[in-house]
């Protein structure tokens, strides 16, 4: 006799915009799936105090993405208002009560995409980890980020029936810090959009997003959130190190949200005196990301460690030169189209950047590099790994 389809509920605590790379990872990941011809049916899950007669925009938003992208809203009531949850969170604690207390023993999966969810009781969970950013980097978490992870993200993983990683290097951490077996790791990777993160972006698209930065001439980009594990105040220092004839002609614009622990960006740069060459946009919205990108000379990230490193690949499928660091998974995005830098030392930022600069030729050929290594990450082969996934956690479920 054939089963019914389980429930698939996604947890929707990452989709709230403003998106982060969490946010564009988890939005991408479900318009592809939603469009694959093998997925199960999809519930967002959403959540309104008990008390509250009327739907907040944010559940609003939720009902219209939900229904852009053919799934329904499963809405639930809590027992205390959204601020109580969210001062818990601020600490590194959650509530006890299993999200799962009230429902049926019918098969269900929860998909967790912000590392982990709430408790449950008999449901199977599929998680998706990003980094391991606040085991290496604990001091540059945001709040008790760090103490909220290693609390919770162990309990997630002992109800998980298949865990999602971004990258084969988050897998083998995963492996070495939980000891997760390998048959239990599936890895998806990220993708851009190819008709948006193009080489070809319309020039009134182009012209569009210079005019509303402000932004004349040529210049440099970097494109992450403001935060110390990107590394920002040493690519100042690097930027420092370029010829006053690079920096006139090259300026630096920073596009991304103002993060947390970034006092020391600002005091470098004061210290250095590049108030007059570096232009902070703050956050972009999605449909800016492209031509900004498409329009710079060159993209750099310097970071001190990355899970996966979206920005990376969206220059490339641009046909954006790259200056990056041999990080964490970095590599496996950029492969041999990017130029690696030794993030510690402002000087090989530094040496990077002109090599790109100073040689037409070798930039050409970063270029076309990059736009082959950038076609291999596309949602559709992300969407059926994850509608793997799903089926062995249904698999299980059943057994």
């Amino acid at each position: 006799m054939k089963r019914t389809a389980p429930d698939l509920i996604v947890e929707s605590s990452a989709l709230y915009p403003p998106l982060s790379g969490v946010g564009y990872y988890t939005l991408g990941l479900l318009k592809s799936y939603c469009a694959h011809p093998d997925h199960y049916p999809v519930k967002i899950l959403a959540y309104r105090f008990f008390l509250k007669p009327w739907r907040s925009s944010q559940e609003k938003y939720l009902a219209d993405l939900a229904a852009r992208l053919g799934a329904v809203l499963d809405l639930r009531r809590r027992p205390f208002p959204s601020l109580a949850y969210a001062r818990l969170r601020r600490l590194g604690l959650r509530l006890p009560l299993p999200l799962d207390l009230f429902r049926s023993r019918r098969r269900t999966i929860f998909f967790f995409p912000n590392f982990v969810g709430e408790p449950l009781l008999r449901s199977r969970c599929v998680p998706v980890v990003y980094d391991f950013g606040y085991v290496h980097f604990p001091g540059c978490q945001q709040g008790r980020d760090h103490l909220f992870l290693k609390r919770y993200l162990p309990r997630t993983l002992r109800q998980a029936s298949q865990v999602v990683v971004i990258s084969h290097c988050v897998k083998r951490e995963l492996q070495d810090t939980y000891g997760v077996p390998p048959e239990k790791i599936a890895v998806v990777h990220p993708a851009v959009d190819h008709d948006a993160f193009r080489p070809d972006i319309p020039a009134e698209r182009r012209l569009a997003v210079r005019r509303k930065y402000d932004l004349n001439g040529e210049y440099l980009f970097s494109l992450s959130t403001l935060e110390p594990r990107k590394n920002f105040s040493r690519l100042l220092e690097a930027y420092a190190l370029l010829p006053e004839g690079v920096r006139k002609r090259f300026p630096l614009v920073v596009a991304g949200g103002q993060g947390w622990k970034n006092e020391d960006i600002y005091a470098t740069l004061r210290r250095l005196g590049l108030e007059s060459r570096i232009k902070f946009l703050g956050y972009v919205p999605e449909e800016d990301r492209a031509p900004l990108m498409g329009e710079a000379e060159l993209f750099v990230l310097p970071s001190l460690y990355e899970g996966f490193g979206l920005p990376v690949l969206e220059a490339m499928a641009c046909g954006i030169p790259v200056v990056t660091s041999a990080r964490g998974a970095l590599p496996e995005v950029g492969g041999d189209a990017v130029v690696y830098a030794d993030p510690l030392r402002p000087e090989s930022i530094a040496d990077g950047i002109l090599s790109v600069l100073e040689n037409p030729n070798f930039r050409q050929g970063l270029i076309t590099a990059g736009l082959i290594r950038a076609e291999a990450f596309q949602w559709s082969i992300s969407a059926r790994a994850l509608a793997d996934v799903f089926h062995r956690a249904a698999a299980e479920a059943e057994e």
